[in-house]
């Protein structure tokens, strides 16, 4: 995708709630005006990123993150 299309993006994404990884090295682009489905099996995460994205594990405390959004 060029450079303007993509909206949102992330590069190795990995998140903790303390010890415990929930998401591991979540790479995704989603484009500009498109409608995108996050979609998997039960509990690999999907709310989780879509928290990370919203910032609302900021007010999480013992939440870490790596990676680049």
């Amino acid at each position: 995708m060029t450079e303007k299309s993509i909206q949102i993006e992330s590069h190795d994404l990995n998140l903790w709630y303390g010890d415990a990884q929930a998401l591991k090295n979540v790479s995704m682009d989603m484009p500009a005006n498109k409608v995108t489905a996050v979609i998997g099996p039960s509990g690999c995460g999907k709310p989780t990123f879509l928290r990370y994205i919203n910032r609302m594990n900021d007010l999480i405390s013992g939440c870490r993150i790596t990676g680049r959004f």
